[in-house]
């Protein structure tokens, strides 16, 4: 039986809304740790996103993405990550992003708006559904994300994000397809041990988290 949610294209269009802002907001930091946490934030947006879309159709496959979401990337990365920033003294941050936050969040607000005018024109005829525009929109962010940031942590901020919009899109498109739920236990997975072995791997060749010539201190 299918539950009517009372406002249900307001309320996941506002939420849609919330996970486009956390990624501008995103591009806007220079710090490491505020990062990280707007991307538990998302996480936990999408997750709420995929349990709506289970109310609504009642496909217990959305809610059992919903619930990988949450905890995987919600809790479990961004603990990981956020354990390797206490590990120092100091705030990690962005190499020479501290000045050009401004013009991160004017490109990525741009990059947004031609995302939604390319979705509406090549992707919206094939696939006539308007909530596809959000992850759309995010996986482009997202890889704007990855190539704007030199920290090991800040690019990993962009596969989270990278990995948010692609689950999403499947959700949308095809929820009941068995397959989606092991590639998101899959994604999940690699991303753990992506994590693990990079940042394993820098320690013990620099001793550090990053490479010693890029600067990490608060000004």
């Amino acid at each position: 039986m299918v539950i009517v949610i009372p406002f249900y294209d307001e309320l996941v269009g506002l939420l849609g809304i919330s996970v486009i802002l956390s990624a501008l907001y995103m591009l806007g930091q220079a710090y490491i740790d505020p990062t990280i946490r707007a991307i538990a934030i998302q996480s936990f947006i999408i997750s709420a996103l995929l349990g709506i879309l289970f109310l609504h159709t009642q496909d217990a496959n959305l809610l059992y993405l919903a619930l990988i979401t949450g905890v995987m990337r919600g809790i479990v990365f961004p603990r990981i990550m956020l354990y390797q920033v206490r590990r120092f003294k100091h705030k990690l941050r962005e190499t020479g992003v501290g000045k050009k936050t401004p013009m991160l969040i004017i490109i990525g607000i741009i990059i947004a708006i031609i995302g939604y005018a390319l979705f509406k024109s090549i992707v919206f005829p094939s696939l006539p559904n308007t909530q596809l525009s959000v992850p759309f929109i995010l996986l482009l962010l997202g890889f704007f994300l990855i190539i704007t940031r030199r920290n090991t942590l800040g690019q990993m901020t962009g596969y989270i994000q990278e990995e948010n919009a692609v689950l999403y899109v499947g959700a949308l498109i095809a929820p009941g397809i068995p397959l989606l739920i092991e590639f998101a236990v899959l994604l999940d997975i690699l991303g753990i041990v992506l994590v693990a072995v990079i940042l394993s791997a820098q320690r013990d060749i620099f001793h550090t988290l990053e490479p010693s010539d890029i600067d990490q201190l608060s000004g």
